[in-house]
């Protein structure tokens, strides 16, 4: 009967780790080909506004591996970024976490709008959550943004843009790198992941008496 418990909060503990460790997106550091036409399912959809706002890959300057994504945006009005369909069920109420890195590669000022997007698929369209940053560093720093999925949500679209409609905005460089997106345990599943360790530790303990 012991043993039997024991596997089964080993278990537990282990499928509960690995489900808030696992990142969501498919090529998280950019490392294979991503696409601008087609489809976004599980693959980064590169997008921009014109020859003046372009989303490319490249090999310049990663964070980490081989290549990154360089967003350039030339004078104002102008808009460029990736976004990914992560092709999975997301249900209400689940908690979203989306990572990554980004760095202000122009040499000057930053001069453009971080845009940092949960864009929620379902019927009706639920809304979305969006976080907008008007400061970004010379070298690669982390941005965070956090949601939960409202009524209605089936599903998730991840997107990180730049834009330069705002006032006094204009050419921009961005490199981003190393996107990471996971689902945040409910505070009552932490719970009981804290009680299933705690119940191996317990019973290891009487094992060594």
């Amino acid at each position: 009967m012991r043993k039997n418990l024991l596997a089964v909060l080993a278990s537990f503990v282990l499928f509960a780790s690995q489900a808030a460790a696992q990142n969501l997106v498919d090529n998280p550091s950019f490392e294979d080909p991503t696409v601008s036409m087609g489809s976004a399912n599980d693959v980064w959809f590169r997008f921009g506004s014109g020859g003046a706002g372009t989303s490319s890959e490249s090999t310049v300057a990663p964070r980490t591996g081989a290549r990154h994504i360089e967003l350039a945006l030339v004078g104002t009005n102008q808009f460029a970024g990736v976004f990914q369909n992560l092709n999975m069920p997301i249900n209400p109420g689940q908690i979203i976490n989306f990572t990554g890195w980004a760095k202000n590669a122009t040499g000057a000022p930053f001069a453009a709008t971080q845009e940092i997007k949960l864009e929620w698929q379902g019927t009706p369209n639920p809304p979305q959550n969006r976080v907008d940053v008007l400061s970004l560093g010379s070298t690669y720093e982390m941005f965070s943004h956090t949601g939960v999925a409202p009524a209605g949500t089936t599903g998730l679209v991840v997107t990180y843009a730049i834009s330069s409609f705002g006032a006094g905005q204009g050419d921009s460089l961005v490199h981003l790198d190393d996107i990471t997106v996971r689902i945040v345990p409910e505070p009552a599943t932490m719970g009981l992941l804290g009680l299933g360790s705690l119940g191996l530790v317990a019973f290891a303990r009487r094992r060594r008496k």
